[in-house]
């Protein structure tokens, strides 16, 4: 098995008649790189081993594995997939290239492995804003969970950047709210100050839950 290291390009490819897979690895660490060569070496897949950085928009729980459209090899996609099920990842996510960042030639395939997402904090306690009601908060704990000041409603939060989500469990059936997050200036008696804005995306016409129907802002004092 010939490895070898690619500093960089943009269309890969390869003359070789068995289909060779370039593993995007950088994100990994010493001993994910030696399970990696490892599995690699067993299903004997061929593969180079490229040192680029993987595009931030292939980051997720899943490896990514990109092909030319003609490709349809069951057999090696499914030895990746038990690849990377063996250093701890939930699958496979497999796409035809569309034109953006690396392209393949037929039968070469792109691997990646995801760098760590951004972490994003989220403000501790957001403020009602374009509301019908009486001014709220509601507190966003770092378990996920979401609370209503001083009351007993509460749920959990998902945030995927920009989407902030609540999940509300009514006994009788689970309610969602989503919303997008906005950051802006605002002027305040103090002078001009960042804001973030939680506008809804979905209805407003929750009955049951009504803060549902508002958005939901933080302004920070620097």
């Amino acid at each position: 098995m010939k490895v070898w290291s690619v500093a960089g390009c943009l269309f890969l490819s390869a003359c070789s008649s068995q289909p060779v897979v370039h593993v995007f690895h950088s994100s990994l660490d010493d001993t994910e790189q030696k399970i990696l060569l490892s599995q690699l070496e067993q299903a004997n897949i061929n593969y180079v081993l490229n040192d680029l950085a993987v595009p931030a928009e292939y980051n997720s729980d899943t490896v990514r594995l990109n092909r030319f459209p003609a490709d349809q090899n069951d057999v090696l996609i499914s030895q990746l997939s038990e690849v990377v099920q063996a250093l701890g990842y939930s699958g496979l996510n497999v796409q035809e290239f569309n034109g953006e960042y690396h392209r393949f030639s037929e039968g070469n395939y792109g691997l990646y492995f995801p760098g760590e997402l951004a972490q994003v904090a989220l403000p501790e306690v957001v403020f009602s804003h374009n509301c019908a009601l009486d001014a709220f908060q509601i507190e966003l704990k770092t378990t996920g969970d979401w609370l209503l000041t001083g009351t007993m409603t509460q749920g959990k939060w998902l945030y995927n950047n920009p989407y902030l989500t609540l999940i509300w469990d009514s006994g009788q059936g689970t309610m969602q709210q989503a919303y997008q997050v906005t950051s802006h200036t605002v002027q305040t008696r103090f002078g001009e100050k960042p804001a973030a804005t939680y506008q809804v995306m979905g209805h407003r016409s929750y009955a049951a839950i009504p803060i549902f129907n508002c958005d939901l802002q933080v302004i920070y004092a620097e």
